[in-house]
Formats: structure tokens, sequence, C-alpha cells
């Protein structure tokens, strides 16, 4: 998913060891994006769900999620879309972030997540429309059911978290995939 210079994400998930758990997303849009009319609902095209009606179409599509809380906050800045979603088994976790792009697999005793954040399919001559992507990027923030053992960039072994970080300008110039793998 390709997201113009107006926004970075966060994602926050939270893993218990039964496959449930709950996925936070917060976007941070540019005010004037967010003016112009690029999130808009009667926007069809719009790059990600943004109204709490857009949520509740984007978990009724998976069996097994629910939406907990949505909320909008507008400054003079910024407009911060906030959705709070509890999934009931790495299934349905994996049909909302994207089941060719998730791999998520439990034991009793350890774990194993790994997540395609980006194909890789970029153009590393795209340096126009990776200077306009500055400053914006994807974050993750993973707890799982155990401490974490290793994992790609971010994951610290016997932290209670793995957090994973990538800009979107480097995200469209990747010409090689970009993974983040965690392991408990």
């Amino acid at each position: 998913m390709l997201f113009g210079g107006c926004l970075s994400t966060d994602t926050t998930i939270s893993l218990r060891q039964d496959g449930s758990g709950t996925v936070e997303l917060v976007y941070l849009i540019d005010r004037q994006a967010w003016e112009t009319g690029v999130f808009d609902e009667s926007d069809a095209a719009r790059p990600v769900p943004v109204s709490r009606r857009d949520f509740d179409r984007a978990v009724l599509q998976v069996e097994g999620l629910r939406l907990r809380s949505h909320r909008i906050v507008r400054d003079d800045d910024l407009v911060t879309v906030t959705a709070r979603i509890t999934f009931a088994d790495v299934d349905s976790l994996r049909a909302f972030l994207g089941a060719d792009l998730l791999d998520v697999r439990l034991s009793e005793s350890d774990g194993h997540w790994r997540q395609v954040i980006a194909a890789g399919r970029g153009d590393p001559r795209a340096q126009e429309l990776a200077r306009s992507l500055e400053g914006y990027e994807m974050r993750f923030l993973l707890t799982p059911p155990r401490p974490v053992v290793s994992g790609s960039a971010g994951a610290v072994a016997g932290a209670a978290t793995a957090s994973f970080a990538v800009s979107l300008s480097d995200i469209v110039t990747a010409a090689d995939p970009i993974l983040w793998e965690v392991r408990w």
C-alpha cells in the first residue's frame, strides 16, 4: 500500500498466546491534505480507511475482527485518526493486515512473526517521489506473548516488545523486499 506524501502510520499489535489480540492503527495526516479532500469519505480511491464507517466496513469483511474504538482529532497541523481493533485469532489478523504479507507461527514454547512491509518493486531512480515523502514513515510495535529472543531491525533480545520503522521514501525506492521478523 502506498500513501502520498501526507501520511505517517503507527501500527501497534499485542498478540496473546492463543493467537488473539489487538491492533491499534494511528494515522498522522497533514491537515492540508485532509482539507483538500484526499481522505474524504466520498472518495473511493482514498489510500486508507479513516471514518468510523470505513473501519466498520473493514472489520465486517473479516470474521473474528471487532472495532473497539475510533477517534479523529484535528489540530493546527495534523489530523490524527486512531482505530483499535481486536482479532480473535491469527487468521483474522492475517486477513486484515494482508494474508500474503504476514506469517505468524505460535507454539507452546516460542513464536515467529514475519511481515513484508514493502514488496521491493520500488524504483531506485524515483528520487523526486522519495524527496516528497521525506519525513513520513511507517512505524510498527509488536508485543508478543513472550519476551523477544531475536529479530531483524528493532528487535531486542529479552525485551517485551519489538519495533520497526521505515521511511516512505525508502519504501518507494527499495529494489528488494523490506521484511520485519521477530522471534520469541
